[in-house]
């Protein structure tokens, strides 16, 4: 599902900054794209709970490790102080700002603060405040059993008014942005919930899923085809197709639903296809794709200067240009963060510890199939 989601976020990205800001389809496609955060948040939350439940006491309370926050924190903060720096050298030399640059020091922490050091750094930042308060997350689950679908409801309803307020009213921006704006829990509450639920009940999830996908395929062409709708009708009414398709509005949060239903079958569906072939790319894909986030913008910084010196008669086909930049973007990006990855500092650069080379397979005499808890 990372794997899935990160590819999707390159779409993203590449798609709204290889072409005009003011122009309307590619606004519209990534309208339909803006269920990203969302997945990716709740995959989070699903690994973090269902790894964490065992160690769970009869008081709902994680059972401590000496320096477990520290790491917890480290993994995900490390990456966030040094990308930011990164992003913040980066935006400030294709400024062309010497002004700017005299401000560095401060640009950085302000940026680190807010999370706006890079476009897509935000979503490092709420994933360290998440872990901070993991630990009450946990307690919120164990205190709530036997009411998770009530607590489902209650969050949900909360998102969609959440949503709301901050398209068609106010969203909380500088200082307030790490608060309760863009930056913050407030914004993904939902999707973190819905993961830990979804762990403490994954062989219903499951079942569920299953037997409902033609419903899941359905509720997703009928998501993008209602947010697509919408996104015309704001454009018709006087708003920049920009702002029409951004991404933190109500209808992401069917759209959301939808989406992460469909990257779950179809995760689902590749796994169980048992490919030897496939096996290796996948592992080591899922291993680097918290890397192909961080790097895909530099790369596509990059891309976005060549794409200036494409042949003319390039400019007449937006669509070709884009997919090539795409495919060069998410390919790029894999490369760097494999290399990364093969270092000592792979847990600084990408999150993740130092990918072991690949080891012979060995067989293995066949089993009894295990019966299914229920």
């Amino acid at each position: 599902m990372r794997l899935l989601i990160c590819a999707a976020v390159v779409a993203t990205h590449v798609v709204s900054n290889a072409n005009p800001m003011e122009s309307v389809p590619p606004n519209a496609v990534v309208n339909s794209l803006h269920f990203t955060r969302q997945a990716f948040f709740f995959i989070s939350a699903l690994v973090l709970v269902y790894t964490s439940w065992p160690r769970v006491g009869d008081d709902g309370w994680l059972t401590r490790a000496p320096g477990q926050m520290r790491r917890r924190v480290a993994v995900l903060g490390t990456p966030y102080l040094l990308w930011s720096a990164f992003y913040t050298v980066l935006g400030l030399a294709t400024a062309y700002s010497w002004w700017a640059t005299k401000r560095l020091p401060w640009t950085y922490v302000a940026g680190l603060v807010q999370g706006t050091d890079g476009y897509h750094m935000y979503f490092l930042l709420v994933s360290v405040q998440f872990a901070v308060v993991f630990p009450l997350f946990v307690k919120l689950l164990h205190a709530t059993r036997g009411h998770h679908l009530a607590l489902l409801v209650t969050s949900c309803t909360l998102e969609v008014a959440t949503m709301t307020i901050f398209h068609y009213r106010y969203t909380p921006e500088f200082w307030w942005r790490p608060l309760s704006g863009e930056s913050s829990l407030v914004a993904y509450q939902f999707w973190l919930i819905a993961g830990g639920v979804a762990a403490l009940h994954l062989d219903r999830f499951d079942r569920w899923m299953v037997r409902h996908r033609a419903a899941v395929g359905l509720s997703l062409l009928g998501s993008v085809l209602v947010a697509t709708a919408l996104f015309f009708t704001d454009v018709a009414r006087g708003e920049l197709p920009e702002f029409a398709g951004r991404s933190l509005q109500p209808v992401t949060v069917p759209l959301g639903i939808a989406a992460i239903g469909a990257c779950y079958l179809v995760s689902r569906w590749i796994v169980r296809l048992d490919l030897a072939w496939l096996r290796r790319p996948l592992a080591v894909g899922t291993h680097i794709s918290f890397g192909i986030y961080l790097t895909h913008p530099a790369v596509l910084t990059g891309l976005l200067y060549l794409q200036r010196l494409l042949p003319g008669g390039m400019a007449w086909h937006p669509l070709l240009a884009t997919t090539l930049i795409g495919v060069l973007d998410l390919s790029l990006s894999a490369a760097v963060a494999w290399l990364f990855s093969k270092t000592r500092w792979s847990k600084a650069l990408i999150g993740r510890p130092r990918l072991a080379p690949a080891r012979p397979a060995v067989p293995v005499p066949a089993q009894p199939l295990a019966a299914s808890r229920s």
